[in-house]
């Protein structure tokens, strides 16, 4: 694994991490050490929108600003479809946001980091593995 590498962290991980699981805390404490991770929109939305109150919302709104965005492009949303379909004419469903994910994932060269299974089924994906 490169040592430089950007990572872009899943709501899978993120969720974790906020709940307190010692696996997600371990791992991001080791992303965090060297200033790597990256959020974008999707990701974001996701983690936001299980908010239980605006008050949490608005919490988790700062903590989240804290880290690097990547903006999603019209491009990236174009290879999302392209991943959906490819995989889709091959009987794998994947949730389109996890195929933005990694669209914006793969034009970045960004490792993803993922507890979402559905990312194993997306061809040529950096995955950040701890």
């Amino acid at each position: 694994m490169d040592e430089s590498a950007r990572v872009l962290v899943d709501s899978s991980v993120w969720i974790d991490f906020l709940r307190g699981l010692e696996s997600a805390a371990t791992a991001m404490a080791s992303i965090t050490k060297t200033k790597r991770i990256v959020v974008c929109g999707q990701i974001k939305q996701e983690v936001l929108q299980g908010s239980r109150d605006s008050r949490a919302f608005e919490k988790l709104d700062k903590k989240m600003s804290i880290w690097e965005y990547e903006a999603e492009t019209p491009e990236d949303f174009i290879e999302a479809a392209r991943i959906f379909s490819e995989l889709r004419w091959k009987g794998i469903t994947v949730p389109p946001g996890d195929c933005l994910i990694a669209a914006l994932s793969k034009r970045l060269n960004l490792e993803l980091y993922a507890y979402d299974a559905d990312f194993d089924s997306i061809p040529h994906l950096p995955r950040y593995r701890f």
